[in-house]
């Protein structure tokens, strides 16, 4: 998604995979040189959702860039730097195992490379059934069993219009001391076409967050969608917190917290024991500057979302952003000014802020929302159980 320049939380680090030049190729006819032509990076960190302002409950609006951007840019990077190494200079297979290289910011690694040999029956999280990708690459880090990126396309020119790409990653190999706590925490990126809207959607989902300062969710996932013809962007994110994780994070926080989660769970009939709390977000965002925004948000500790908070009166939405950031929040739709995103009114190939929130939190399935868009597909399935089989099962989020 070339015009993403906002869209979800974890803003912090960076890690940098380049300068991969003096490789040999295992033909020996000649080196591979620069096999990256620009370094790739990820963005993450952490963002507190409960403060003294009301700035702070959109902390996944406000630090929406970076993730977005280096999940964006990962993929293109990488099938940019295997087209800068020649391996689609012809349509011959390729099955190439390079050991010992050193990557800077990860260390030695080994690299495999498959191109034009296809990887078959594929799952993921973010499609039903399996696919077949024509190409492989993969970043393994000397003598580990397990690898700590996995990606697989099919066409190094674009990902519509075919299978798509698919990328796994684990953050806690990749050198940084912020992230040294996140532990097995796995990321899992789809990218491919919306065969409604005809334009590119991705999704990133990931379970086994540690639930810590660097890391504060337990599992969670983000769809985005370019749509208005490419003039706007569609974002819907579900995210799983632990009530008991936030207290000891904000510890001055501690009897508000208990106060909600007490609360949410009587208001909304769920036992009293329930510690799990779920963060529901959608907005629609203009391309164009200054990246005016509309959002709507909730928090919820049930299977259903409401309009307030755990359904107890007090509301955030909706909210507006632009590219400084928060603007302000708890407007009527009358009250969001015209020249933002309607929170009410959407197009022929798009939802309007209102269609976007209702199909969020949503099950595989379920018709909710646009009445063009169909039922809910897996890729945006967001409901509660999809989030919380995780638990106990990796439900197909796992390197293959």
């Amino acid at each position: 998604m070339k015009k993403i320049l906002y869209t979800i939380i974890f803003l912090g680090m960076s890690f940098q995979v380049s300068d991969f030049n003096k490789l040999t190729r295992l033909d020996q006819n000649k080196q591979l040189a620069e096999f990256f032509g620009n370094a790739i990076q990820f963005g993450f960190g952490s963002e507190k959702l409960w403060s003294a302002t009301n700035a702070d409950n959109w902390g996944f609006v406000r630090q929406s860039a970076t993730w977005a951007r280096g999940n964006s840019g990962i993929i293109d990077n990488l099938i940019l730097g295997l087209k800068n190494a020649g391996y689609f200079n012809n349509s011959s297979p390729r099955n190439d195992v390079l050991n010992n290289i050193n990557l800077n910011g990860f260390g030695s690694a080994t690299l495999t490379i498959k191109i034009s040999t296809p990887t078959t029956g594929v799952s993921s999280t973010a499609y039903t059934g399996t696919k077949d990708f024509n190409h492989f690459f993969q970043i393994t880090k000397t003598g580990a069993s397990a690898p700590s990126l996995q990606l697989f396309f099919d066409d190094p020119n674009t990902t519509l219009g075919n299978d798509g790409a698919l990328i796994y990653y684990r953050l806690v190999d990749f050198g940084s001391s912020q992230f040294a706590t996140v532990g097995d925490v796995i990321t899992e990126s789809y990218t491919a076409n919306e065969s409604v809207y005809g334009t590119k959607f991705q999704t990133y989902t990931w379970r086994n967050g540690p639930e810590n300062a660097a890391w504060i969710s337990k599992h969670g996932r983000v769809v985005l969608t370019e749509v208005d013809a490419g003039r706007q962007l569609c974002f819907r994110s579900v995210v799983r917190l632990s009530f008991a994780k936030l207290k000891a994070l904000t510890p001055a926080n501690t009897a508000a917290l208990e106060n909600l989660r007490t609360s949410c769970n009587t208001q909304l009939g769920v036992a009293a024991g329930n510690d799990n709390l779920y963060y529901v977000l959608a907005y629609m965002q203009k391309f164009d500057s200054p990246f005016q925004t509309t959002a709507k948000a909730t928090y919820t500790t049930a299977a259903t979302k409401h309009e307030t908070i755990c359904n107890l009166g007090t509301k955030l939405s909706y909210g507006i952003f632009n590219v400084n950031g928060y603007v302000t929040d708890q407007l009527t739709a009358g009250e969001v000014p015209s020249d933002y995103p309607s929170p009410t009114v959407g197009g022929s190939d798009f939802m309007s802020v209102d269609d976007a929130f209702i199909r969020t939190y949503a099950a595989l399935n379920q018709n909710v929302g646009q009445v063009s868009l169909g039922l809910v597909k897996q890729y945006e399935t967001t409901s509660q159980s999809f989030l919380d089989a995780f638990d106990g099962a990796d439900q197909n989020l796992k390197f293959k």
